[in-house]
């Protein structure tokens, strides 16, 4: 497993509880959307630039530090998105970098539970589970996420 990291024991220490903290203030859906990204980048999410995170996405607890997220990103309400998961073949927890391009929409709903890389102007599916990575300028969707089509031209985007 090329970018992932055996779990043995997960830490529990202040930074731990403090990203928790975080993580649990950036939830809540009174708060602003700017404020929700300061709470997640002092949870330890790095949030490249200016990006949209809705009201009660989920972000890991454990390792938050492993999840980057694009700038212009937009992720939707409900979401979650995990940096660790558990491999049924050895039976171990695995810890490993989730990142998110740039323009990338995320639909509500969608979970996020392997460590992955979804690539810049992608789209996903509302009520998808993302377990494998997904290429620049595509649209998945479904249970697993599948390949649905190409997106519009990622140049007329811009």
């Amino acid at each position: 497993m090329n970018n992932k990291t055996i779990i043995e024991k997960p830490p529990y220490d202040i930074r731990r509880i403090w990203r928790k903290v975080c993580m649990v203030i950036s939830k809540f859906s009174l708060i602003s959307p700017s404020i929700r990204l300061k709470m997640l980048k002092m949870g330890g999410v790095k949030v490249k630039g200016r990006s949209f995170i809705g009201a009660n996405v989920v972000f890991d607890g454990i390792y938050p530090n492993l999840i980057e997220i694009g700038e212009g990103a937009v992720i939707t309400s409900g979401t979650c998105i995990l940096s660790h998961f558990y491999n049924t073949s050895d039976r171990r927890f695995y810890a490993g970098k989730v990142k998110i391009g740039k323009k990338v929409f995320i639909g509500m709903n969608t979970l996020v539970v392997n460590a992955v890389n979804i690539g810049d102007y992608a789209v996903i599916g509302a009520g998808s589970i993302v377990n494998r990575d997904i290429p620049a300028g595509e649209i998945w969707a479904g249970n697993p996420a599948r390949f649905i089509k190409k997106a519009a031209d990622v140049k007329s985007i811009e």
